[in-house]
């Protein structure tokens, strides 16, 4: 066999190994709690985190703040693209405070932003979240900007109503005095 020959066979054994090592990057990890045991296991980190969503959308109060608690120190803990996504998209869920979203932001910023060559479904979720909240923001921006303008002419239509009272007012306390008196016949 030529020495071409044998280093093409290595770079396709080397290839074909590095193939198979980054399909363990798809396999969700081995807690994956959130996912429907009877369920078929999604293909790729991208769809799990997608199932992860679907679940921490469904939690509120308590299971909400153990969750992201949970999720934060897992996050501390292994701080891989995907637990920081994770770590995100508990923040993000429509329940949860401005600050959580603000934070979500934080995170997701480095990822969405990055083009290092990382897992690129993560890269382009990231990137959308991002988008997501930068919008979500946006929109509760404009209805906080809204509702103070109807506080304002609700204020402003009261005050209005008040004058016009005291107007009505004013004009009873003439019209009698006004009045023409009796003709005697």
């Amino acid at each position: 066999m030529s020495a071409l020959r044998r280093i093409a066979m290595v770079l396709c054994a080397l290839s074909l190994l590095a193939g198979l090592g980054s399909c363990a990057l798809f396999k969700p990890p081995a807690d994956a709690y959130w996912l429907d045991p009877q369920g078929p296991r999604p293909s790729s980190d991208t769809a799990s985190l997608l199932h992860y969503a679907l679940y921490a959308r469904n939690l509120a109060g308590k299971q909400l703040a153990e969750e992201t608690e949970r999720v934060r120190l897992t996050y501390i803990a292994e701080k891989t693209d995907f637990r920081l996504l994770q770590y995100a998209m508990v923040l993000a869920v429509p329940t949860a405070t401005a600050a959580d979203h603000r934070r979500a932001q934080q995170l997701l910023d480095p990822l969405a932003r990055s083009d290092d060559g990382r897992n690129s479904e993560l890269h382009a979720l990231a990137s959308l979240m991002r988008a997501n909240l930068a919008e979500h923001r946006r929109l509760e921006d404009g209805s906080h900007s809204l509702a103070q303008k109807a506080r304002e002419e609700q204020r402003r239509a009261e005050e209005l109503e008040q004058k016009l009272e005291a107007l009505k007012d004013i004009e009873k306390s003439l019209l009698p005095r006004d009045k023409p008196k009796g003709r005697a016949k």
